[in-house]
């Protein structure tokens, strides 16, 4: 009688969870977050650094994986989960099928009357500044263009998804999601900022010249200030590419270049070690 009542109960907490769209912190979903597999499509969020009382700062980054849960959403649906519901993330399936990269499923979703724009692919960052989930981060579109999902991505925009996503194809060097992100009226301007009193366009996050050439194209601004280079790299193997690319695009001038090289401490030879003490 007692498993009985147990298992009543679980049932009608899964009933309550799926009438409100939502899951309960034990369902199988949960594991759903953590990664299980090689080769599962992990996105890795970034947060704010919190600071506790004894000034030490703690790092948190919270982990998706996409892969589980899209097999777990799977799962779910197929027992008569809600196609809108969404894990402890705010990400219905779409979100998580966008990611892998799962036409097929993506396809389905879309017929059976997936909202493409759920809430938190509407979280926008302010201007100028980013946030621990802006829909960059969360949006289907968004996370398609991260991982390339180009098919899929153009799947979501032909069904009106909002064309969310256009700094992670940039910083991932996804010429193809970037460019069917701008046909479909992102903006590309989106995450420019100013801080100390430097500007940084959005020219700043790319990573390769195809996409700075293509940036540039548009409208975007070229005037990369020296300090973007710093930001980006710890050592002047990195800060070479970085060099290169930005000649070869006409971005900086063989003077801009040598000077950056000439004032910037990766390039300094580090001091010679003491020597040991003479006994």
């Amino acid at each position: 009688m007692k498993k009985l009542a147990l298992a009543l109960a679980a049932l009608l907490s899964l009933s309550a969870c799926i009438q409100q769209n939502s899951l309960p912190a034990n369902y199988p979903m949960a594991k759903a977050v953590v990664p299980e597999l090689p080769g599962d499509v992990v996105t890795e969020l970034s947060t704010p650094i919190i600071v506790h009382n004894n000034g030490i700062p703690e790092l948190h980054h919270p982990r998706i994986n996409h892969t589980a849960a899209l097999r777990a959403f799977k799962q779910h649906i197929a027992k008569g989960l809600p196609i809108n519901t969404t894990d402890a993330h705010g990400l219905p399936a779409v979100a998580h099928a966008a990611a892998v990269g799962d036409v097929a499923c993506l396809a389905e979703l879309i017929a059976r009357g997936a909202e493409l724009n759920y809430p938190a692919a509407l979280d926008r960052p302010e201007p100028g500044n980013s946030c621990l989930f802006s829909g960059d981060e969360l949006s289907a579109t968004g996370l398609a263009a991260r991982y390339g999902q180009a098919a899929a991505l153009q799947l979501l925009l032909h069904h009106g998804a909002r064309p969310y996503g256009v700094q992670k194809a940039i910083v991932h060097d996804r010429l193809d999601c970037l460019q069917l992100l701008h046909a479909a009226g992102a903006n590309l301007h989106e995450m420019e900022y100013t801080t100390d009193g430097i500007f940084y366009p959005a020219t700043c996050d790319a990573r390769s010249e195809a996409v700075l050439r293509y940036l540039i194209a548009h409208g975007v601004s070229p005037a990369i200030p020296a300090e973007n280079i710093s930001l980006h790299c710890n050592d002047t193997a990195s800060a070479e590419r970085y060099l290169a690319m930005y000649l070869n695009t006409g971005v900086w001038t063989p003077q801009q270049v040598e000077e950056y090289r000439s004032t910037c401490p990766l390039y300094r030879a580090p001091a010679p070690s003491p020597a040991p003490p003479q006994h």
